[in-house]
């Protein structure tokens, strides 16, 4: 069982697709799992949609056509690097505080740029 183990962590750290960063362990602090590649089917998008993505990122070049586009605009989407920990806790609040407001208990803002009577007249 042991032997088992062991040749299933080294098969998944032996798995590269060619890219010398990818051969780490560690990439920027994130393990290998944290860097998966994306389930998205770039390619069902129209072809707007993918102009206004490389428009967005600033990718550059004059690639018009979809073939082309594609796979550019593939590889920048994989190449972003999220923190899942981060983006749940985000969300989770972002849940709350939804929540809270429907319901009227969330604590009233303070104004910002709100005169106080000090300062200038």
């Amino acid at each position: 069982m042991e032997s088992r183990k062991r040749s299933r962590r080294s098969s998944t750290t032996t798995l590269t697709n060619g890219n010398d960063d990818d051969d780490r362990e560690e990439y920027h602090g994130l393990s290998r799992s944290s860097r998966r590649q994306p389930k998205v089917d770039l390619s069902k998008l129209e072809v707007q949609t993918l102009k206004k993505y490389r428009r967005a990122f600033n990718l550059g070049g004059v690639i018009e056509s979809k073939e082309e586009l594609v796979p550019a605009v593939a590889r920048h989407f994989a190449s972003q690097v999220v923190n899942e920990d981060d983006i749940l806790l985000n969300f989770a609040f972002s849940i709350k505080k939804q929540y809270l407001a429907k319901r009227g208990l969330l604590p009233k803002a303070k104004a910002k740029g709100k005169a106080t009577g000090k300062g200038k007249k």
